[in-house]
């Protein structure tokens, strides 16, 4: 005898079982194909923002400095110094600084500030302590306000340390420590980083 086919079995929607389950695995494949497109939707937007931002940002900062070189500048020349350190006053614990290079003046054993602004604040070199209790070095822009410090512990210490602080006039910036020790190699900068100070003239300080 011959074999028969027999037709698939119609399902209860009046279509075959299998077809069923290609439409769903389509649909499945499509939903999956429109969430993987609003995802790089998304993403390119961001990345969008985040370019326009930027952009923002660099023209903000290109017409921040145009400007100030375009004004006529409130100082003649910049605002820096860079002073080595000599000797130790046991009184006053300070250091006096002796001034090596630079626009800005020392007086009384600290360097007066004359333009309001930021400046950055550097102290370098090599510190030898002459005895084995810590050694303190803070640097004051006035009495109350100290701007870097260092704890010496050991014999000999390189020394590096910068920030960047604002100061006004008749701030004083000045070197204090604690004891005696060895500041030969040691130098102490500042440079003024704001692009149109308000200054007040050498002389016309009083």
């Amino acid at each position: 005898m011959q074999d028969k086919a027999f037709p698939l079995a119609p399902s209860a929607g009046g279509r075959p079982a299998g077809t069923e389950g290609m439409l769903a695995l389509e649909a499945h494949s499509m939903e999956g194909q429109l969430e993987l497109e609003r995802r790089q939707t998304r993403r390119n937007r961001l990345h969008l923002v985040s370019a326009v931002a930027q952009w923002i940002i660099l023209l903000s900062c290109l017409v921040y400095f145009g400007l100030g070189f375009l004004r006529p500048p409130t100082t003649p020349e910049a605002q820096w110094v860079k002073v080595g350190v000599k000797d130790y006053y046991p009184k006053e614990k300070r250091i006096s600084v002796s001034e090596s290079q630079g626009t800005m003046k020392v007086r009384n054993l600290s360097i007066p500030i004359l333009c309001d602004g930021f400046y950055l604040v550097s102290l370098k070199g090599l510190v030898s302590k002459v005895a084995s209790a810590s050694l303190i070095l803070t640097v004051y822009k006035r009495h109350d306000a100290p701007i870097l410090c260092v704890n010496i512990t050991k014999l000999e210490v390189e020394v590096d340390l910068v920030t960047v602080s604002e100061m006004q006039f008749k701030d004083e910036v000045y070197l204090e420590a604690n004891r005696e020790a060895n500041y030969q190699d040691l130098t102490l900068s500042l440079f003024l980083l704001s692009a149109q100070p308000v200054c007040i003239k050498a002389g016309d300080e009083m």
